[in-house]
């Protein structure tokens, strides 16, 4: 079952169409930014105020007030490695960052010889609060993300393709305790590039997705920090997914985080399943451990962990249209 389970979750990140400009095919950023999110089943899209959030919306990283880095490794369901690294740089003309994605299987079976599967993603991000450009624009953030794909295969299947695409996110703070969030990943049509290459010379479309959501903190109870999330395709035939996400900050120090994560179902794109998600973060003067458990597919001997360690840097300078 658990193979089977991973070269679903294969196909999906690969995409199985070869035909020229058929279908669509997912990207790495699916499983959807560091630790802390995921722990918070991945309902971050209004919140994304870490490194980080280039991954699920750049536009979070314009309210960055010092450098930052983060850089997250799991092994999924055992069989898929996964790492994460980003790192932002604000400056008074807007935050400038990079992130890069690497995911693969080892040894997959196949005749005469196994074979391995690769795919990384470069990314890089800028972000800007608009009140740069319009004075009316106080507490909106937008970003923007370009990216650069590589994949393919090696040893008993050789296959590679290479293209790029590009996301374009939006965050707006209502007042300290009520922001909204969206982001359109892989935004570029085909006729503008947004393509993979095939070496055989065939093309594959990048699925088009767009992220919104809304997070909320209780004025009666500062500490805890609700957030909503849905994620709505572009293309027909997948259904739209949601996320839900709960988390406790105790203090500068600890927190813990819970939350909802639906997942499209790995042998049947109409198909969804709902996991519960946990997780618990350990800050000291800069530094933070993130800790998040996901299961997959209502199936607990399926929970995959992760780790992400990030840091941020003392502020280099008090960014306009950010409410503190």
């Amino acid at each position: 079952m658990r193979k089977l389970i991973v070269w679903f979750l294969i196909v999906a990140f690969a995409g199985s169409a070869r035909a020229v400009v058929t279908g669509s095919t997912d990207d790495a950023m699916t499983v959807g930014g560091g630790a802390r999110p995921i722990g918070m089943g991945r309902a971050f899209t209004a919140i994304v105020d870490d490194v980080d959030a280039m991954f699920i919306n750049p536009a979070g990283n314009a309210g960055l007030k010092g450098p930052a880095g983060m850089t997250m490794y799991t092994n999924l369901l055992g069989e898929v490695y996964y790492s994460e690294f980003c790192g932002a740089i604000p400056t008074a003309n807007g935050t400038f960052g990079l992130g890069y994605i690497t995911t693969g299987v080892n040894g997959i079976p196949t005749t005469p010889i196994p074979t391995d599967y690769y795919d990384s993603l470069l990314m890089a991000s800028y972000s800007v609060p608009l009140a740069n450009f319009f004075r009316y624009a106080k507490n909106v953030f937008v970003g923007l993300n370009y990216k650069l794909f590589n994949r393919g295969y090696t040893g008993g299947i050789s296959s590679y393709e290479s293209g790029m695409s590009a996301d374009f996110g939006l965050k707006f703070i209502v007042n300290p305790n009520l922001s909204f969030g969206l982001c359109r990943q892989n935004f570029l049509p085909v006729s503008m590039g947004g393509v993979l290459r095939v070496n055989g010379g065939d093309e594959e479309s990048l699925a088009s997705l767009t992220k919104v959501g809304m997070a909320i903190k209780p004025i009666v109870q500062p500490k805890l920090l609700i957030a909503l999330d849905a994620d709505l395709p572009a293309q027909t035939g997948r259904p739209p997914t949601g996320h839900f996400g709960l988390e406790w900050k105790e203090n500068d120090f600890i927190s813990v985080r819970g939350g909802f994560d639906q997942s499209i179902d790995a042998g049947n794109a109409a198909k969804t399943s709902w996991n519960p998600t946990f997780g618990t973060s350990f800050g000291y003067y800069g530094f933070r451990v993130d800790y998040a458990y996901h299961p997959y597919y209502n199936n607990p001997s399926l929970a995959t962990t992760y780790v992400s360690i990030s840091y941020t840097g003392e502020p280099l300078y008090a960014l306009r249209g950010k409410v503190e």
